[in-house]
C-alpha cells in the first residue's frame, strides 16, 4: 500500500527527515527515491515512523514509500523526478480564492506570489505553477494562503492552509 501521509524536511547537506504514521505496527516500509529502493524493509516498533534520507544531488527527485504486512517487495510506481508536484489543500469555506507563494529556502531570495486559483468545494489541487530546478541543488517552498472577499490573507498560522517543501538537485554537466 502507497503511504500517502508524508512528511519532510532538510536534515544535514544532501538528506532529509522523513516522517510518516503506518496503519499498523506490523507492517514493513519500503522506501524508494525515484523509482529505485532505498531502504526497506524498515519496521518500526509504533505507527508513526521516521527515518533520515540521504537525497540525489544529481536531479530532482520523487519519494515513495509501501507499507506491507507480508514480505511482499513493492515495485515502484515512479520513475522520473518530480520538478511539477501536484500542490494540494483543503478548501476554506471563506475564501474567495487562494494564492500560492514561491521561496528558494536555499537563499536569501524574498517570497513572491506564483498564482491565484479560485476557490472551490472540496479539496483543491493544483499543478505547480512552476517547473522546480536549480543548479547545485535547491530547496523550494510553497505556501497557499486563503484570501476573502476584503483581500485579506489568511496569515495566522491557524488559518494557514499549506506549506509544502521540495527539493531538487543539481545536474551533471
Amino acid at each position: 500500500m502507497l503511504v500517502e501521509n508524508l512528511v519532510f524536511a532538510p536534515f544535514g547537506k544532501n538528506q532529509i527527515r522523513l516522517e510518516w504514521t503506518s496503519e499498523s505496527e506490523q507492517t514493513r516500509s519500503w522506501i524508494f527515491i525515484n523509482g529505485r529502493f532505498v531502504a526497506g524493509p524498515y519496521r518500526g516498533d509504533a505507527l508513526k515512523r521516521s527515518v533520515i534520507l540521504t537525497v540525489p544531488t544529481e536531479t530532482t527527485f520523487r519519494l515513495e514509500v509501501h507499507d506491507f504486512e507480508d514480505d511482499t517487495v513493492p515495485e515502484s510506481i515512479e520513475e522520473e523526478p518530480l520538478v511539477r508536484p501536484l500542490i494540494t489543500f483543503n478548501e476554506v469555506s471563506e475564501a474567495t480564492f487562494y494564492r500560492i507563494y514561491h521561496k528558494y529556502l536555499d537563499s536569501n531570495a524574498l517570497e513572491i506570489p506564483l498564482a491565484e486559483v479560485p476557490a472551490r468545494i472540496g479539496p483543491v489541487e493544483v499543478l505547480s505553477p512552476i517547473i522546480l530546478e536549480g543548479k547545485n541543488g535547491r530547496w523550494h517552498s510553497f505556501r497557499v494562503e486563503a484570501v476573502d472577499q476584503y483581500n485579506h490573507e489568511s496569515n495566522n498560522k491557524i488559518f494557514r492552509i499549506s506549506r509544502s517543501i521540495f527539493r531538487t538537485e543539481r545536474k551533471r554537466h
